[in-house]
């Protein structure tokens, strides 16, 4: 119950990896599980079903689309299913407190790399430049430059 079944991911694999099947399924397995057990990912969405509210998969999260994309319908049916066995039978486990909203939060912003500004880099030292280096080597920079002739 609310695992990613291995069986058919190592069947998926063997059929389209023929070469590193067993790398891409300790892969697969371990992202997936570690998706679905993730309090913060909430694929579902409400839709009436049957005259009652009940929460369905999102066929359009980005995330079960590119698996689809990529593993096909079999592996996709798999996660599917463990996320609403887990969402079914142990909701509370997949409540996110702030911490944890917070932290995923910052690890999605780093992979905008146009969201950080660039770093200073000492590649003498190999690591992050200090503002008091980033001073001293601007004003080195700026000593090198002809000097201007004033106009009087």
């Amino acid at each position: 119950m609310d695992e990613v079944n291995e069986k058919l991911v190592k069947g998926v694999c063997l059929k389209k990896f023929p070469n590193d099947w067993e790398v891409n399924v300790v892969e697969l397995i371990s992202l997936w599980q570690a998706n679905v057990s993730n309090p913060i990912w909430h694929p579902f969405k409400t839709e009436f079903l049957d005259g009652k509210l009940q929460e369905v998969i999102d066929k359009g999260d980005s995330k079960l689309k590119k698996l689809r994309s990529v593993c096909g319908e079999e592996v996709y049916k798999t996660v599917a299913d463990a996320l609403l066995e887990l969402n079914d039978y142990n909701s509370s486990g997949r409540k996110a407190n702030l911490k944890e909203v917070i932290k995923y939060m910052i690890e999605e912003l780093k992979t905008l790399k146009s969201y950080f500004p660039p770093e200073l880099w000492n590649f003498n030292e190999g690591r992050k430049a200090s503002l008091k280096e980033v001073i001293k080597n601007m004003i080195e920079e700026f000593k090198t430059l002809k000097p201007l002739k004033r106009r009087r």
